[in-house]
């Protein structure tokens, strides 16, 4: 891809993380809801859009750990987000739903979303941009479905960290600087 296209794309890149940050942030400020943390809401997310799903699928399906996962779960469970029941075919397996009260404040969150956007599109009444939105919707759907469809090809890893040697902090991947010597050397 030419210098041109890539700072075209990192420009719609940046714009779409700040879009969703802002979004992020001004919902979690207007609407009464209990506050979740980046993994359940996309735990949950999964869970109201796919019923019926598996833990198993949770993972896959949104990119995310499988013992973060279970975690989420744990949480969204106790605040009665999420219920589980034994597999009609297979006693063995667990299938996940989202509760009344989950699909309730998933539509608040939503309505204050759609609100926030609809507010910031339409700052500028003068012109009529929805033949825009339009087509901005469907390439966006295009964008997100473009990555989903990479990630589940198995193509997409994240890179276990290199082993951390002597003098690191495992927990914060820093080196620790080290004195200097005192041997004479």
């Amino acid at each position: 891809m030419g210098d041109a296209a890539d700072a075209e794309f990192l420009e719609l890149a940046v714009l779409v993380v700040d879009i969703a940050r802002e979004i992020q942030l001004r919902a979690a400020m207007s609407t009464p809801v209990v506050p979740l943390t980046q993994t359940q809401g996309q735990v949950m997310r999964y869970v109201h859009d796919h019923p019926g799903c598996s833990a198993t699928d949770i993972a896959d399906g949104s990119g995310l750990q499988r013992a973060n996962v279970s975690a989420a779960l744990r949480d969204l469970r106790g605040r009665g987000y999420i219920t589980s029941r034994r597999d009609e075919d297979d006693g063995r397996a667990i299938r996940i739903d989202a509760t009344p009260l989950a699909d309730e404040t998933i539509a608040k969150l939503r309505r204050s979303w759609a609100e926030l956007v609809s507010d910031a599109w339409n700052a500028d009444a003068a012109d009529d941009h929805t033949p825009n939105l339009d087509h901005l919707t469907a390439d966006l759907a295009r964008i997100r479905e473009g990555l989903r469809a990479h990630r589940a090809t198995k193509a997409f890893r994240i890179p276990s960290p290199a082993p951390l040697g002597g003098g690191t902090d495992s927990t914060h991947h820093l080196v620790i600087a080290e004195g200097p010597s005192t041997d004479g050397d």
